[in-house]
């Protein structure tokens, strides 16, 4: 097997590599860069809500939280790594071509970054129903509610669209990688 992509495979199916990388690597650091923006937004007012009821605010449900979004800005930023690693492939020289093993490292990374991001956004997630149930059931049914607090408010909705949208944005981080790495070695079996 050889140690760059170049050395026995044709030009053009290094290009195509490298087009992928970079073409998929925008797609999915834009993807990613909305959808975490768009979640970081929702979750940040809500935990600066005074009224919101959920177990957001401290303990498991903001670590998760917090910890869902920064490992989301890191795979924003391997993103933009698989982007650079499809311009070190479009170039001229020979010697700047990274490694197979070097590509499918990176890509593996940003997996893993991935899913360690999905465990915490789904223990989040889990906590945030779980907090939802329980103020549905603390509301007896056919009784007039009188503490407002008791129901589900839009917010509370807003919370749990934040944290699919991170799921989703996840589920890209772990998807596009998988693919590109199934590519890179199936390129890499031609040889």
């Amino acid at each position: 097997m050889s140690s760059h992509l170049e050395s026995k495979s044709h030009p053009s199916e290094r290009q195509q590599a490298a087009s992928l990388l970079r073409s998929l690597g925008w797609s999915g650091f834009w993807i990613q860069l909305v959808l975490t923006i768009v979640s970081g937004l929702i979750l940040g007012f809500a935990i600066l809500d005074p009224n919101l009821n959920l177990n957001l605010k401290s303990g498991i449900g903001l670590l998760s939280v917090i910890g869902g979004i920064a490992a989301l800005g890191f795979s924003i930023y391997w993103f933009f790594r698989y982007v650079h690693l499809g311009q070190q492939l479009s170039a001229q020289e020979p010697a700047l071509y990274p490694s197979r093993k070097e590509i499918i490292q990176v890509l593996q990374l940003g997996v893993s970054v991935n899913l360690a991001a999905m465990l915490l956004t789904l223990v989040g997630i889990e906590t945030i129903t779980g907090a939802l149930l329980l103020k549905t059931l603390s509301v007896p049914q056919g009784a007039a509610v009188y503490r407002t607090g008791q129901l589900i408010e839009p917010i509370d909705i807003f919370v749990v669209q934040a944290n699919i949208s991170m799921i989703v944005a996840q589920f890209v981080g772990i998807g596009v990688p998988f693919w590109l790495a199934s590519t890179v070695k199936a390129n890499a079996s031609k040889d």
